[in-house]
C-alpha cells in the first residue's frame, strides 16, 4: 500500500509579513486598508493578542484576496 503525500493545510490566519509576501502589499497598505476600515475586523483582521502592549495582527488572507478581486471587478 502506497502513501500519497499530502500538503499540509494552510493555516487561514496569517502574520502581517506573511499576507504581505502572499498579496504583494506594503504594510502601509495592510494598515492603510485596516483603518479606513476597508478591511472588517473578524473578517479580514484580528488582534492576535489583544492584552499586549503592543498589537500583532493576524490577516486573512483568502478573504482578503476575494475581497481585492471584488474590488478591482467594479
Amino acid at each position: 500500500m502506497s502513501k500519497t503525500a499530502t500538503q499540509p493545510k494552510a493555516k487561514p490566519w496569517q502574520s502581517t509579513t506573511k499576507t504581505m509576501e502572499a498579496l504583494g502589499v506594503s504594510r502601509n497598505t495592510l494598515d492603510r486598508l485596516r483603518k479606513q476600515k476597508t478591511l472588517i475586523k473578524g473578517q479580514h483582521w484580528r488582534v492576535k493578542n489583544p492584552t499586549a502592549r503592543r498589537l500583532t495582527y493576524q490577516w486573512h488572507v483568502t478573504r482578503i484576496e476575494k475581497l481585492m478581486g471584488e474590488v478591482l471587478e467594479a
